[in-house]
């Protein structure tokens, strides 16, 4: 089952949306430290500029 309205971003870690977006909320400012809270972009790496894309769109 999917969730389109909670993409996953992260397919190596299993990591969505919902999840970058809150580390974000947590004070997270870039790859690296989203990495760290989430295990996101730490396979592949594919999806470093989607969450790039995401942590633009979070910032205040």
């Amino acid at each position: 089952m999917t969730d389109d309205s909670d993409p996953l971003i992260c397919m190596c870690a299993h990591v969505r949306e919902s999840e970058i977006l809150a580390a974000a909320g947590r004070g997270c400012r870039d790859l690296a430290a989203v990495r760290e809270e989430t295990s996101a972009n730490t396979g592949c790496g594919d999806c470093a500029e989607d969450v790039e894309e995401l942590l633009a769109y979070a910032a205040p």
